[in-house]
């Protein structure tokens, strides 16, 4: 009888032993995992997804607007002082108001008659649109030139995003802070909704 019960003790002390071991103890080896070499149809999937690194492209025509060549030789005040220039841009890379900016300042492709007064020193940091404002990012550096140069800079840009459904107002802004001046002449505090006289 004492041979029984020790060994009913011994099945119990084992049963005991055995719910209270935790799982996965070291030296257990996890769950097998599906290898995806093995399984192949993952890899396979990936491999033949394709992805384009440079986003989709768009083009618009759109309306330029440079320095009446004309007036700035005259300086007859009864001609137009900006002259409208249409091209067909692309954009996607960056935003179509950003676009018009870079075209602008690359100058027009008729030079003949018009021409860009956005002195080549300027270095356009961005142009981003929010609520019908659009921000058009100067660096400080390279940011100079004369009353003409600043008010036709101003003009140009203000004309050409005007011309956007997309944009109401443009508000000028130097290292991303709004500033007194582009290059010390004319106040762009506040954000223009027409060009300057």
């Amino acid at each position: 009888m004492k041979k029984h019960i020790g060994i009913l003790f011994l099945v119990l002390a084992l049963f005991t032993l055995e719910a209270c071991t935790p799982k996965n103890e070291v030296g257990e080896s996890p769950p097998p995992v599906e290898d995806p070499v093995e399984n192949g149809n993952d890899i396979q999937d990936k491999e033949d997804e394709v992805v384009d690194p440079t986003p989709e492209k768009e083009s618009k025509e759109v309306n330029l607007y440079f320095a009446n060549g004309e007036y700035i030789e005259t300086g007859d005040e009864s001609l137009e002082k900006l002259v409208v220039e249409k091209r067909i841009v692309e954009y996607g890379d960056i935003s179509l108001e950003e676009r018009i900016v870079r075209e602008l300042m690359k100058g027009p492709e008729n030079t003949e008659k018009i021409s860009t007064v956005i002195p080549s020193t300027v270095k356009l940091l961005g142009v981003e649109v929010a609520d019908g404002t659009a921000y058009v990012n100067f660096a400080q550096e390279g940011m100079y030139g004369s009353s003409m140069q600043e008010t036709f800079t101003i003009n140009q840009i203000v004309a050409s995003l005007l011309d956007l459904d997309s944009v109401d107002r443009v508000q000028f802004l130097i290292d991303g802070k709004k500033a007194e001046t582009l290059m010390g002449h004319y106040s762009i505090e506040e954000p223009f909704e027409g060009i300057t006289e």
